[in-house]
C-alpha cells in the first residue's frame, strides 16, 4: 500500500513560537500542574472601599483570593499606604492583629510575621507587577490588559471542599510558579494564609 508523506513547513517565526508553546506545555506537565480559571481586573482600585467591593465579588474562590493578593501587591507598588491596607484585607483574618495605628484598616493590621513582607516589596521593585499575565523581565514587567492572574494546582494542593487549597501563581520572573496557601475565612471569602513565596525576589528587568 502506498503511503503519502505529508511535510509541514514552518517559517522561522512559527517554528520559534511552536517551540515556546511546546516548552511551556512540557513545563506544566513536568510540574503536574492543572490550570484554574484566570482572574482579570479592568483596572486597579483607587480607594480601600473600592478594593473591598472588588474583593467581595472576586474572593469567592481560591483563585480569587490569590488574585486579590496580587492586586494588593500591585497597588502597593504605586501607593504603599493604600497597598498596605489592601494587603491586610487580603490576608486571613486570624493572621492579622488588632491595631489603632494609621497603617491599620478596620482596626487590624499585619501580624508581626507578615510585616517583613512589605520590606521585600520595597527591595524588589519588580514584585508588584511580577505576577500579572504578560509581565516579564524582557518588557520591564509590563502587564497585559486586562490585568490577569493565572493560577494552578498540583496533586498535592488539597481539596477545595475542605476550605483550604494550595495554589501556584504563574510568573515569568522565576524558574517556577510561586506557591500560596489560601483558606476560606469566617465571612465566607477566601484569603491568603501563607504567601511568603510570592515576596521572594525575581529576575531583574532587562
Amino acid at each position: 500500500m502506498h503511503r503519502e508523506q505529508i511535510t509541514v513547513r514552518f517559517s522561522p517565526m512559527k517554528r520559534i513560537v511552536s517551540i515556546l508553546l511546546v516548552s511551556f506545555s512540557v513545563s506544566l506537565v513536568a510540574q503536574n500542574l492543572t490550570e484554574r480559571k484566570p482572574v482579570s481586573f479592568s483596572s486597579e482600585p483607587s480607594s480601600i472601599e473600592e478594593f473591598k467591593t472588588i474583593q467581595l465579588a472576586t474572593a469567592n474562590s481560591p483563585e480569587g483570593a490569590a488574585a486579590m493578593l496580587v492586586l494588593a501587591m500591585s497597588m502597593y507598588g504605586k501607593n504603599p499606604e493604600l497597598g498596605r491596607k489592601a494587603i491586610v484585607l487580603s490576608i486571613l483574618s486570624k493572621n492579622r492583629q488588632k491595631s489603632n495605628k494609621p497603617t491599620a484598616v478596620d482596626g487590624v493590621d499585619l501580624g508581626g510575621s507578615d510585616s517583613y513582607l512589605l520590606g521585600q516589596l520595597d527591595k524588589y521593585k519588580m514584585l508588584p507587577n511580577g505576577y500579572w499575565k504578560g509581565a516579564e523581565p524582557s518588557n520591564g514587567y509590563t502587564p497585559s490588559l486586562p490585568l490577569t492572574v493565572e493560577t494552578y494546582t498540583n496533586p498535592y494542593s488539597g481539596d477545595e471542599t475542605s476550605g483550604k487549597l494550595k495554589l501556584f501563581v504563574a510568573t515569568k520572573g522565576a524558574s517556577s510558579y510561586r506557591p500560596v496557601s489560601v483558606e476560606k475565612d469566617t465571612d465566607g471569602l477566601w484569603r491568603s494564609k501563607e504567601m511568603s513565596s510570592l515576596f521572594v525576589g525575581m529576575m531583574p528587568a532587562k
